[in-house]
């Protein structure tokens, strides 16, 4: 089960040079959890969203030799392609990024990123699961959506049949 911090992180860490890591760091801040209960499918339940400030730090970055403006677009490219669409839901905006830079001499700065993310919290009904909820045992799951890609309306006569508000 990997979070979006994890994913954000991993990202940052597969994309900007080995110089600029040495000081990187990730951590979870000022969580919140917003009740969002919903079945599921599949043996599936969500309790709750869990919102979030990802901080992410890069102590003595070399900004001379990497541009601070890497950064920002790397995590323009992650919202785009790697963020939740329940951050929408939450009132997560590409707004909300906040980045803090202290140059610390000629070479190196610190550099603070605080930004928003939102997670599900889901359980899926297991038997040998750690959490007991409405007298079963549950365990934690990345939620499994089955999405149809295609499909077929047959009508009752030549009209068709309304879908929708018609």
């Amino acid at each position: 089960m990997k979070t979006q911090l994890e994913s954000l992180t991993e990202f940052f860490s597969e994309n900007i040079p080995e110089r600029a890591r040495q000081g990187f760091d990730s951590v979870i801040d000022e969580m919140q959890v917003v009740p969002a209960a919903k079945e599921l499918g599949l043996d599936q339940y969500r309790q709750a969203l869990i919102r979030y400030n990802a901080l992410l730090s890069w102590e003595r970055f070399p900004y001379r030799l990497c541009p601070p403006q890497l950064l920002v677009s790397l995590l323009e490219v992650w919202l785009d392609e790697y963020g939740s669409e329940l951050m929408e839901h939450v009132g997560i905006t590409d707004a909300d990024p906040q980045w803090d830079v202290t140059v610390e001499d000629a070479e190196t700065a610190t550099v603070v990123l605080s930004v928003p993310l939102v997670e599900e919290l889901v359980i899926r009904r297991d038997e040998k699961g750690a959490i007991p909820f409405r007298g079963e045992r549950w365990s934690l799951v990345d939620p499994e959506i089955w999405t149809a890609l295609s499909a077929q309306v047959y009508g009752v006569d030549e009209t068709g049949a309304p879908i929708g508000d018609a």
